[in-house]
């Protein structure tokens, strides 16, 4: 009979052997491939708001006198490549995805093709003089401690809803922050704290009740009332020293919505009769300016008319009462947004 005790021990010896070599060298090579991944991937964050691989944070609104408001944030993306394809908020019905484009000496603001590209593990910033959530034709103007609500889709993500506190535009160094972010090479605009400007008279027009609209950000509005006492004419162009970018704008309803955009053909000013430019209706806008609006300013305006031609005016700047300005001044009582340019009685 042979003895089994020398086998027992050496065969078991071998059994732990062979379980043990295999474990230890898993735990190793896991090692070595997460220290290579890590060297490669973008750092995670934890902060903010997720939605699948994306993560927003940074989210701030300006705060604004008047129907314009710009939003910015932050998006990390930890996987595959992503589009920010829109963005809505309670606030108003127009909201556009806006980028910031340089052409010559100067900078304009429009709308960005197919929306905001979130690179593969990379990052999507919306800042002023760059990207941006625009908001126009707001209910209400925006003041600094208020929270307004966004809902982002993205093109694979979908839709989240974040909150954004509402808080002044940090100092660039310039004293100032235009909606673009960007300088341009026209003079700035010479402003005093001078009393109203008297009527201007152009020709068989008068020019009246000019003011331009107080502003925290980079876009402000201008009004008047505009009298004809002879043939029909037409307002076909405005400009300022303080923006490179004006344009003549109408708020038209859409449905149970409306909307402000640029009014093909310029404003009517009709024979024997006047158009007035005011708050929600025809206006005289001004974007991309080099500094806030003060009340007491005097903003100097250029007007171009089609048979008149050109005049300056002066327009002294003031905050938005939420009343009708120039208002009994040849208004109708029951005039519409389509009715802003009326015959006198």
């Amino acid at each position: 009979m042979k003895p089994t005790f020398r086998r027992g021990p050496f065969a078991a010896l071998l059994v732990l052997l062979a379980l043990t070599v295999p474990f230890l060298a898993a735990a190793c090579g896991g090692d070595d491939d997460e220290d290579d991944a890590s060297g490669d991937s973008t750092p995670s964050v934890t902060d903010g708001t997720k939605i699948g691989d994306l993560t927003i944070s940074g989210e701030w609104v300006r705060p604004t006198t008047n129907e314009v408001s710009a939003a910015y944030l932050v998006v990390h993306n930890s996987g595959e490549a992503d589009t920010l394809v829109k963005a809505t908020t309670p606030l108003t019905a127009t909201v556009q995805l806006h980028e910031v484009v340089t052409e010559g000496s100067s900078s304009k603001m429009q709308e960005k093709p197919g929306g905001f590209p979130v690179p593969a593990n990379g990052m999507l910033e919306l800042k002023p003089g760059g990207f941006h959530i625009m908001m126009m034709d707001l209910k209400a103007p925006i003041e600094i401690g208020q929270t307004v609500s966004l809902t982002l889709t993205f093109e694979k993500a979908g839709e989240v809803a974040i909150e954004a506190p509402v808080k002044a535009a940090p100092d660039m160094g310039n004293g100032s922050m235009n909606h673009g972010g960007m300088s341009s090479t026209t003079p700035a605009a010479t402003t005093t704290t001078a009393a109203a400007p008297a009527p201007v008279t152009f020709g068989n027009l008068t020019i009246k009740d000019q003011w331009v609209r107080v502003t925290a950000n980079t876009v402000t509005a201008a009004y008047m009332v505009i009298t004809n006492s002879g043939e029909a004419d037409t307002l076909i162009k405005a400009s300022s020293p303080i923006s490179p970018n004006v344009q003549l704008h109408e708020v038209v309803s859409d449905g149970s919505t409306s909307k402000m955009q640029p009014k093909k053909g310029g404003f009517p000013v009709p024979a024997a009769g006047e158009v007035t430019l005011r708050p929600g209706a025809y206006h005289i806008m001004m974007l991309d300016l080099k500094e806030p609006i003060t009340e007491g300013q005097v903003i100097s305006i250029t007007l171009t008319f089609e048979k008149a031609g050109e005049v300056t005016i002066s327009a002294p700047a003031k905050p938005h009462t939420g009343m009708m300005e120039g208002a009994g001044q040849g208004m109708g009582q029951g005039q519409g947004m389509g009715g802003m340019a009326t015959p006198t009685p």
